[in-house]
């Protein structure tokens, strides 16, 4: 298809080389991530088993059967390492402050991104990541029919607003931004806050 028609990505592309997805955030044994919006697992299953044996990865859904389902398919895999927390659709609640938030295909969801991430900032450890993945909303099809994805410039500006700094931007799955960010340091909340 013509580049200017339709550039955003599709689900395939976006499942087409998790292992390259996953790589990109240099993942180690022992870190504590947070999955937010983990579908079928397709990187939750391969972020759990990075941070094995001692890490966490919490995997985040409004719906409890997403989370049951993941459940099992850890389970199944042998996969001890992850942890199903059902969350709400305006707050973010994680059982402890995670060094990496992942945020795949997910981000076109939040109703309010910009105060989502701003009250996220508490959930975070000093120095963690925000990884966002979404579809690019380019091309004259996917602003007509893109509800599903979210331009790179309103990303940019929401993360900003919400108190973040652009870390690095990767080129690993074609129809897709994802880009990594850090909390710019004036936005960091404080232990007294």
């Amino acid at each position: 298809m013509v580049r200017w028609l339709y550039s955003g990505g599709t689900r395939q592309d976006r499942l087409r080389d998790p292992d390259a997805v996953v790589a990109v955030l240099g993942l180690r044994p022992g870190m504590v991530v947070g999955d937010l919006g983990p579908g079928a697992g397709h990187f939750t299953l391969r972020m759990a088993k990075a941070v094995a044996p001692d890490g966490v990865v919490y995997a985040l859904d409004v719906s409890q059967g997403t989370l049951d389902d993941l459940r099992r398919a850890a389970d199944d895999r042998g996969i001890t390492t992850l942890r199903p927390v059902k969350v709400r659709r305006d707050r973010l609640d994680i059982p402890e402050p995670v060094d990496l938030l992942f945020v795949s295909a997910t981000y076109h969801h939040l109703l309010r991104p910009q105060p989502y991430f701003s009250q996220a900032r508490t959930q975070l450890r000093p120095g963690a990541r925000v990884a966002i993945l979404e579809s690019r909303r380019e091309g004259l099809l996917a602003r007509c029919s893109g509800r599903h994805a979210t331009s790179p410039r309103r990303v940019m500006e929401d993360m900003t607003g919400a108190g973040y700094r652009l870390i690095e931007t990767y080129d690993v799955v074609r129809g897709y931004w994802y880009a990594t960010f850090a909390v710019a340091d004036a936005a960091r909340p404080s232990a007294t806050a």
